[in-house]
C-alpha cells in the first residue's frame, strides 16, 4: 500500500550517501527550504535531483530539521511502524538483560533503536521518557501509545521544565532498583537525566572488580554508584566527591541500602578539581581514582576548551593514583572522539610524569545500541588504565 502523501523537502547538499548509510539527522542548512511544518509532522525528503530519499519527522525549531525514520518509499510512518520498533527494542532488552540481577536499563535508545529523539529508561517497571525537542515530543506520542498498550503501571516524562505523567499512576518518590547485586535509590522526578546514569551500569560493575583492597576516590560521584560498586567489590575505603549536597545525601542512603556503614565511607561536598589539586599538592594517592565528569563539550565550538579541561582533570587524577593503581576516566561528550580522549589522556600522563597501560576502553552497555552510520551516538567513553 502506498504511503500517504507528505510535505516534501529537498536537499541542497548531497547527503544521500550519509542518509542511506544510516545517519538519521538532516540539518536545516542542508535543505533548500523547510517550509513551516508542525513539530513532529511527517515529511518526505528528496535528494538534490528531487528523487525520494527518506521520510522522517520535522522539528522546525531545531538545527536538526528532520530526523529520518525510513528509507523505504512505500513505508508509511504510522502507529504500526512505531509499535513494531518499540516491540523490537523491548525484545532486544529481553535477550541482553538478566532480569534476575538488573531491573533498570534503557528500553529505547532513540536513534539506536530507529526511534530518533526518543529515550525511554526503565526503573523497576516505571517507564521514564525524554524527548529531544518539540518535534520528538510530538512524534514521541506514538511511542507513548505503543508503550501504554503493553500495560506498564507508570509512563513519566522528564524534561528541563520538570516532569509530567503520561500514563498510569504517578511514580513513587523513591524507586529502589537492582543493578548487578547493588541496590540504588532513584528519584525519577528530580534526579539527573532520567534519574540515574544507566549508561555507566556495566562500567560500575567493571570498576567493582578492580577495587578489592584498594582505597577509592570517586570524583563527580552523584549518588555514589561507582563508590558503592567499589565498596561491594572489597574496597578498603571510598571517598565520594560532588558539588551537590542532595546527591551526597542520596549516596549516604544508598550505602545503607547495600548494608554498608555510611560512616565508614567519606562524602565530600566540594569541586572535584579543587579536591584533586589539594590531594596532589599533599602527595595523597589512592589505589583507584574514578573521574566521571559531566559533558565538557556541549557543542562543537566548545571542543578546544573541553579538551583542555579533560587534560587538566586527568593530569590531576593521575597524580593522585598510587603506583600500580588504576584510573577509570570517562567522557560523555559526543563531540570528543575516543581517539581524542586517548590523546588527551596521553598528554595528561606526560604532564603528570606517569605511565599508563590501557586495559579497557568501554562505552555504555548493550541496552544503548548505536547505528554504525551515526557516530554521534557513540558519546560515552570510559578508559580503565593501570598507572605506573
Amino acid at each position: 500500500m502506498a504511503a500517504a502523501r507528505n510535505r516534501k523537502v529537498v536537499l541542497r547538499k548531497d547527503l544521500s550517501g550519509a542518509v542511506r548509510s544510516g545517519h538519521p539527522w538532516i540539518y536545516r542548512d542542508a535543505l533548500r527550504s523547510l517550509g513551516e511544518p508542525a513539530p513532529g509532522e511527517i515529511v518526505e525528503v528528496a535528494d538534490t535531483r528531487g528523487d525520494f530519499l527518506a521520510r522522517g519527522y520535522a522539528d522546525p525549531d531545531s538545527p536538526i530539521a528532520v530526523r529520518v525514520l525510513t528509507l523505504e518509499a512505500d513505508e508509511p510512518v504510522d502507529d504500526t511502524l512505531v509499535g513494531r520498533r518499540v516491540a523490537e527494542a523491548v525484545a532486544l532488552r529481553a535477550r541482553i538483560i538478566d532480569a534476575q540481577t538488573t531491573d533498570a536499563y534503557r528500553l529505547c535508545n532513540g536513534e539506536g533503536d530507529f526511534l530518533p529523539g526518543v529515550v525511554c529508561d526503565l526503573y523497576a517497571g516505571v517507564h521514564v521518557l525524554q524527548f529531544d525537542g518539540a518535534g520528538a515530543r510530538a512524534f514521541g506520542q506514538r511511542v507513548v501509545r505503543a508503550l501504554a498498550a503493553r500495560g506498564p503501571e507508570t509512563i513519566f516524562e522528564r524534561s528541563r521544565e520538570g516532569g509530567a505523567l503520561l500514563a498510569g499512576a504517578p511514580p513513587p518518590a523513591e524507586i529502589v532498583i537492582r543493578e548487578h547485586g547493588m541496590r540504588l535509590a532513584v528519584d525519577v522526578q528530580r534526579g539527573q537525566k532520567t534519574g540515574l546514569f544507566l549508561d555507566q551500569r556495566e562500567n560500575r560493575r567493571l570498576v567493582g572488580t578492580f577495587s578489592r583492597g584498594k582505597s577509592v576516590l570517586n570524583c563527580f560521584s552523584y549518588t555514589g554508584g561507582f563508590s558503592i560498586a567499589a565498596a561491594l567489590g572489597g574496597a578498603q575505603h571510598t571517598i565520594s566527591v560532588d558539588t551537590a549536597a542532595p546527591a551526597l545525601d542520596a549516596a549516604r542512603h544508598n550505602f545503607g541500602l547495600n548494608g554498608l556503614d555510611p560512616a565508614a565511607h567519606t562524602l565530600v561536598c566540594e569541586d572535584a578539581f579543587a579536591f584533586l589539586d589539594r590531594c596532589a599538592r599533599r602527595g595523597e594517592q589512592f589505589g583507584l581514582v574514578v573521574l566521571d565528569p559531566p559533558s565538557f563539550a556541549p557543542s562543537a565550538a566548545a571542543l578546544p576548551r573541553a579538551l583542555r579541561a579533560y587534560r587538566d582533570l586527568n593530569t590531576l587524577g593521575l597524580r593522585c593514583v598510587e603506583p600500580g593503581g588504576v584510573l577509570a576516566t570517562a567522557s560523555c561528550s559526543s563531540h570528543v572522539t575516543a581517539d581524542q580522549f586517548l590523546e588527551v589522556l596521553s598528554e595528561a600522563a606526560g604532564r603528570a610524569r606517569r605511565r599508563v597501560r590501557v586495559v579497557a576502553l568501554r562505552g555504555p552497555g548493550p541496552d544503548h545500541p548505536v547505528a554504525p552510520g551515526h557516530p554521534e551516538g557513540r558519546y560515552l567513553k570510559l578508559v580503565l588504565g593501570v598507572v605506573a
